[in-house]
């Protein structure tokens, strides 16, 4: 097994979850800044050009959500990041696509406008901040109801988000620190060895 990863959010969902299920793999680091994602070897496994990329004994599967559910089923028996219980189950692929279609690509353009060279587009950056701020209350409202993790159990669901929502963290992030539940939540999250161990790859 080969994941092709950077030092990004998306890649490191990846690491999370295949060190969550003590599966050996290998790492290839793809260098974004050298834009080998471009090269015609990674674009053969995938033509969107994007991390992170599986390589399951030449099964080659990319996007995110799609390589989480794939190990959550082809290699997670006792249910360590995919429930069992079908209610459950079909929560936590819930919120995986909740994850795909509201904090990544907001928190992701934020950061583009904001990393942006020269004048800012400052209407750009109240819309993604505002939408950001409006998920991060969406996931306190969720987690109001004193459950641990979002789909009850953990699972895919709490690791798609918890790379994204760990860098609004770590930089000091006044709405976000403001979310009680969502604070400690990821420090559910983050005291985990596995996700410990996967949020240092590929570094």
């Amino acid at each position: 097994m080969i994941l092709y990863t950077a030092g990004t959010p998306n890649g490191r969902k990846i690491s999370i979850a295949l060190e969550e299920l003590g599966l050996d793999y290998d790492v290839c680091w793809v260098h974004l800044d050298k834009e080998e994602q471009m090269s015609d070897e990674f674009l053969a496994m995938n033509p969107n050009h994007k991390i992170p990329v599986l390589d399951d004994d030449g099964q080659v599967i990319w996007e995110s959500g799609a390589i989480l559910l794939h190990l959550g089923e082809r290699y997670d028996p006792n249910g360590i990041i995919l429930p069992k219980d079908p209610v459950q189950r079909m929560e936590a692929i819930q919120y995986a696509f909740f994850q795909t279609g509201g904090i990544g690509p907001n928190l992701g353009r934020l950061g583009a406008a904001l990393r942006k060279d020269g004048e800012k587009n400052v209407e750009m950056i109240q819309i993604f901040s505002g939408e950001v701020i409006r998920l991060v209350g969406v996931i306190e409202t969720i987690l109001s109801d004193g459950r641990q993790y979002l789909a009850g159990p953990y699972s895919i669901g709490d690791i798609m988000h918890f790379p994204w929502l760990q860098i609004m963290k770590n930089l000091g992030s006044k709405e976000l620190l403001a979310s009680k539940r969502v604070c400690e939540w990821l420090e559910r999250i983050e005291a985990r060895p596995a996700v410990a161990l996967g949020m240092a790859i590929p570094d």
